[in-house]
């Protein structure tokens, strides 16, 4: 409609000047007016144009850039249909991109609820995503992770299996064996892969539990029907061999035979009652526990040699109060044997790592000569030790889902016990 306003009076003054039968001064005049009108018409035109131009360019640029807050004014004509149309675009997209952004959000916190290490990868093998078992796996919070290629994490190997791989490998997060399972998607146009990390070995540790609870039993049973006939019948022959008229020799000699049977009778049926204690060991009854303490209150048990304690944080755990003082009385005494060979002592630590509690346990003995058969019930590197110390801590620890490990120091020869369990949130009760 302004263009047509501003088209027809020109047109018409231009007519006028060329078909009135007026001088030609007058009609060279109106020619003039109207080649000005007409031009400063054209000009408005024009300047319209551009700016309906500009917006439109700018809106269409915001939807490009995800500002889908950007707006245009509404108009009335087939410009006014077209603008409108970009508006409820933009709305329609708007709404896309918030429900994506819910739905990821969602995602994100499933999926650090998952026990199960995910970490995904972009097509150029960095990592764009990790859950917290994933940054628990690989050492390290996710902004740390961010970006690092697999081939320097240690899974580059793993990227590649196009089926489930057991594999054992060492870890920030632990030792394995773990079950690798690796999926492709695609996620803005480009494929990504999801790499998922289980730990077997608590799965495979308490298949071995149970076996040996099993053979625990059977061994209990068996030992238990023989080891208490030998025990009553030696008590009964001493009792005879006192009336007995024997050479003073042959008596002593019978009576201290006697004597040994009753003895290590007697300390094999304790031996065999502290395993068949280990296998019966009941479900823990967590409630809030302050390492503050709990932990000294341990340490002071200890008087062999010094015990001293570096930490002041105040750290609670949800865990069974009788089951975590018998684990690190287990810990603390294994510390204190190492060190006594030479003359050392212990140190105990302990501080908040995320959601985790970690008490460490040092000492200052020779280290660990071997690490594979430390956790294997009946095996012991002490003169006179059960093998049953370290197997109790770690099935408390994992029966409160939590882990224990043993590692030869970096800093000093010696050993550090470390027991990792779920800490309560900062100023929960």
């Amino acid at each position: 409609m302004t263009t047509a306003a501003g088209v027809v009076p020109a047109t018409g003054l231009l007519a006028a000047s060329l078909w009135l039968p007026t001088p030609v001064w007058s009609r060279a005049l109106l020619a003039a007016v109207a080649l000005l009108f007409g031009g400063a018409m054209a000009a408005r035109v024009f300047i319209l144009s551009r700016r309906a131009s500009s917006r439109l360019e700018s809106l269409v640029l915001g939807i490009h850039d995800n500002e889908f807050g950007l707006r245009a004014r509404a108009e009335a004509g087939a410009f006014g249909r077209t603008l409108a149309a970009l508006n409820l675009l933009s709305e329609e997209l708007a709404g896309m991109r918030q429900a994506g952004i819910e739905s990821d959000a969602l995602l994100g916190k499933l999926l650090s609820a998952v026990e199960l290490a995910i970490v995904v990868f972009d097509p150029r093998g960095r990592l764009v995503g990790v859950n917290r078992a994933g940054e628990t796996l690989l050492g390290a919070n996710a902004d740390a992770l961010y970006g690092r290629t697999a081939e320097t994490l240690g899974v580059a190997d793993w990227l590649s299996t196009g089926k489930p791989l057991h594999a054992a490998k060492s870890l920030p997060g632990g030792e394995g064996p773990w079950e690798v399972r690796v999926a492709r998607f695609r996620r803005a146009g480009r494929e990504h892969r999801l790499l998922t990390v289980t730990d077997l070995s608590a799965a495979l540790r308490e298949e071995e539990r149970r076996a040996w609870r099993g053979l625990i039993r059977v061994l209990g049973h068996e030992t238990s029907n023989s080891l208490g006939p030998i025990q009553s019948t030696a008590d009964a022959l001493r009792r005879r061999l006192v009336n007995a008229s024997l050479d003073g020799e042959l008596a002593g000699a019978l009576g201290g035979g006697l004597d040994l049977i009753e003895r290590r009778a007697r300390a094999l049926a304790g031996f065999i009652h502290r395993y068949a204690e280990l296998a019966r060991l009941p479900a823990p009854s967590p409630e809030p526990v302050a390492l503050g303490d709990l932990v000294p209150r341990v340490a002071a048990l200890e008087d062999r040699v010094p015990v001293k304690i570096e930490s002041r944080e105040a750290v609670t755990v949800d865990a069974d109060p009788g089951q975590l003082e018998q684990a690190l009385i287990n810990l603390i005494k294994n510390a204190a044997d190492a060190s006594l060979v030479t003359h050392g002592g212990v140190t105990i630590v302990w501080r908040r790592e995320k959601d985790h509690a970690v008490i460490e346990v040092c000492d200052e003995g020779q280290g660990l000569p071997v690490t594979e058969n430390l956790f294997v019930p009946f095996f012991t590197t002490k003169p006179g030790g059960s093998g049953i110390g370290l197997v109790l801590a770690r099935q408390i620890a994992e029966a409160h889902g939590g882990a224990l490990s043993l590692t030869n120091r970096d800093d000093a020869p010696g050993v550090i016990a470390r027991l990792r369990l779920h800490a309560k949130a900062t100023g929960a009760a």
